[in-house]
């Protein structure tokens, strides 16, 4: 079965949409990529490890402005989806959802619907409340349409339940990394590494990290002007894009990383990252917000600490574990041991593969 899946990055690689189209490939089917080079410097096809990605323009920055640019990403997406005429087609996220639809309606594809996050949400966080508002109801609709939705929460999950009873939830997880833990800096470090945005608490952290003399590294991409503050601040310790591989060996060398969304925010509440999986992958604690979704896992999982989305709350505990190291290595051990009988890839990935067969028989 040919499956297109489409994404508004370059795949450089997306860590989800790469661990998702290498089961699907493994399994036997054929699976292409179609992604937005917004930078325009990534080649225009390749093949990667048995799959193939398609790369279309135009040129764009991230962040909210892109969204000007997003009709023509849509126009020449297509137009490669309609010359590959795909069995099924598979979209990340609300701002591919159109493309999913539109398949189906003029060709009768199969459309599975991956929402990574509640986007009306993140919507919320950088425009005014009507937009948000329209973008709930535009992706409501999405979700009916559907003939199968992916999630990476189970409480995302039980609220799109009610619009859709064919979804699943994929947990945003990683397979076992095969390196040793890298040997750690001797001065104390916090690593974030994911997309750069406003809310979770990346400006805070330097702040903090400054005032308690501690190395604070940072590797991501995404809104331009975070990206300029966390440079200045930060110098050379602000690393911008690496590979993902990269980062986690960043992350493996960290004597803690963190996760910290505002909760105000639904989508933060709900939301679970693959930060804590990461994190647990390479035996690193973290550091998330009070209130959310992944604050109850991190219990579950033993591998770090909710605190309040708060300065002071953070610094307070910061402050703890540089006296206190003993507790930092029990967590990582700890959430390590839970992570590989439970959480790895290989488990979630067994739901994308029945899935998957369900489509094949409905679409036979």
């Amino acid at each position: 079965m040919r499956i297109v899946m489409v994404v508004t990055n370059p795949f450089k690689p997306d860590p989800r949409v790469y661990k998702e189209a290498k089961s699907l490939t493994k399994a036997g089917h054929e699976v292409i990529i179609v992604a937005w080079d917004r930078e325009g410097k990534y080649p225009k096809e390749e093949n990667v490890e048995g799959f193939k990605v398609i790369r279309v323009g135009p040129r764009a920055k991230y962040g909210p402005s892109m969204a000007v640019k997003l009709p023509l990403f849509y126009f020449n997406a297509f137009r490669v989806i309609s010359m590959l005429k795909p069995d099924v087609i598979h979209t990340h996220d609300f701002d591919t959802a159109v493309l999913g639809l539109i398949s189906k309606k003029l060709r009768g594809t199969k459309w599975v619907y991956d929402v990574h996050d509640l986007y009306e949400s993140l919507v919320k966080e950088a425009s005014p409340i009507f937009s948000s508002n329209v973008v709930g109801v535009i992706d409501a609709f999405f979700q009916k349409n559907a003939d199968v939705i992916l999630t990476a929460s189970h409480r995302v999950s039980e609220i799109i339940f009610r619009r859709n009873k064919n979804v699943y939830t994929v947990l945003n997880t990683v397979p076992p990394i095969p390196y040793e833990k890298e040997s750690r800096s001797k001065m104390f470090t916090v690593f974030y590494g994911g997309v750069i945005s406003g809310h979770r608490f990346l400006l805070e952290m330097a702040k903090i990290s400054k005032k308690l003399g501690i190395k604070y590294r940072v590797a991501g991409k995404g809104w331009e002007k975070i990206e300029q503050e966390l440079k200045k601040q930060l110098n050379h310790d602000y690393l911008g894009f690496i590979p993902h591989k990269e980062v986690l060996k960043e992350l493996s060398k960290a004597d803690i990383t963190f996760a910290m969304y505002d909760p105000q925010f639904e989508n933060n509440r709900l939301s679970i990252p693959n930060k804590i999986f990461e994190a647990a992958s390479v035996k690193t604690p973290i550091l998330v917000s009070h209130g959310t979704a992944l604050a109850e896992l991190v219990e579950t999982m033993k591998i770090g600490w909710a605190v309040k989305y708060d300065e002071k709350d953070v610094e307070k505990m910061l402050s703890f574990l540089l006296l206190n190291p003993k507790y930092l290595k029990k967590s990582g051990h700890k959430g390590h041991k839970i992570y590989l009988k439970k959480y790895t890839w290989n488990f979630v990935e067994q739901i994308i593969l029945s899935v998957y067969s369900k489509v094949v028989k409905n679409h036979v």
